[in-house]
């Protein structure tokens, strides 16, 4: 309920200390509120991770999305430190995400995993951690992607609500403000949902124009979860980019093809992950807050939904919780 008021009222403008940077805040069902444009890490190494992230804070970006998977913890709170050290942020003007990878699925290895995550980053709280996929990977191989002779994947012993039941007890220890999910299907979600002592904050999923995935976007909005779109411009996509639909919207109002696909998921109550470790980039994809689509261009962008999906892992297909069967 908190969460669909907030969206009534519409993303709101923070404009507090000059720390804080100016930028658009949503609030979570937990009270807590998270700016509804992050600076994505997936595929940085450490080095570009922590200089991308000094530019982004510089720039404004307040929120950043990284992953046990990523391999850029590390990076990223060396980053953290040296704004910190500078004076440039304060620990709590930043909001920091990660995720628990499939390997680590079951409850006492979802609090394991986030305590070494926080050792990574050199932090004593994240301010959201996930479930990075429904696909729980068996663990203690010592591989990532453990996978039987013929190339399948080794699922988990324990069960997704194993695993949300540690993510619980991590927010107990005050490990992390929020908790959530990524890449949760409408079944997975309400499965969380019965069972939930605590239920989620946030589902993080691919989502852009060429793959809307509105039913899901509107029943995570129904329940009160937030959405956050990954690979919102999928990868920077040729096709996507040369769309003549987003490239007339964005000849009206002076913007890119990119800033209209962002502002989209904006205007539609979806939070972003944008990555880019180029200072003119980053700075094209946070520059989205002084416009609004009208509600017959958000439907026009809405419509180009092709079902066309850019990220998966080879080899789940036949995880039994494998999520885009629906």
């Amino acid at each position: 309920m908190v969460f669909m008021i907030t969206c009534l009222i519409g993303f709101m403008l923070f404009k507090a200390s000059p720390r804080s940077g100016i930028v658009k805040l949503v609030q979570l069902n937990n009270g807590h509120y998270i700016p509804a444009i992050g600076l994505g890490t997936w595929t940085m190494d450490d080095k570009e991770a922590r200089e991308a992230i000094k530019m982004a804070v510089k720039i404004g970006y307040r929120h950043v999305d990284t992953a046990w998977r990523y391999h850029n913890e590390k990076g990223v709170g060396q980053a953290l430190k040296d704004l910190i050290l500078d004076k440039v942020i304060a620990r709590n003007d930043i909001f920091i995400t990660t995720k628990v990878w499939n390997t680590f699925h079951g409850r006492e290895l979802a609090v394991q995993a986030i305590k070494e995550s926080l050792a990574n980053l050199g932090l004593d709280y994240l301010d959201l951690a996930l479930i990075h996929w429904p696909t729980g990977f068996k663990a203690g191989t010592d591989d990532i992607y453990p996978r039987k002779s013929d190339g399948s994947i080794m699922p988990s012993d324990f069960s997704l609500i194993d695993t949300w039941k540690g993510m619980e007890d991590l927010f107990r220890q005050g490990l992390a403000k929020s908790i959530g999910v990524s890449n949760f299907n409408i079944k997975q979600l309400q499965r969380v949902l019965n069972e939930a002592s605590i239920k989620p904050s946030v589902n993080q999923f691919e989502t852009h124009p060429f793959l809307a995935q509105q039913e899901l976007v509107d029943f995570c909005h129904n329940n009160s979860i937030a959405v956050i779109a990954y690979s919102p411009l999928r990868q920077a996509d040729k096709e996507l980019l040369n769309n003549p639909v987003l490239k007339n919207i964005a000849l009206k109002y002076n913007k890119t093809v990119a800033q209209v696909a962002l502002r989209w998921q904006i205007d539609r109550n979806v939070i972003i992950i944008a990555k880019s470790s180029r200072k003119e980039r980053q700075m094209e994809n946070i520059n989205i807050f002084d416009f609004k689509l009208e509600d017959q261009e958000i439907k026009q962008i809405t419509a180009l939904n092709q079902n066309n999906r850019l990220i998966d892992i080879p080899g789940i297909q036949n995880h039994p919780e494998y999520p885009f069967d629906n």
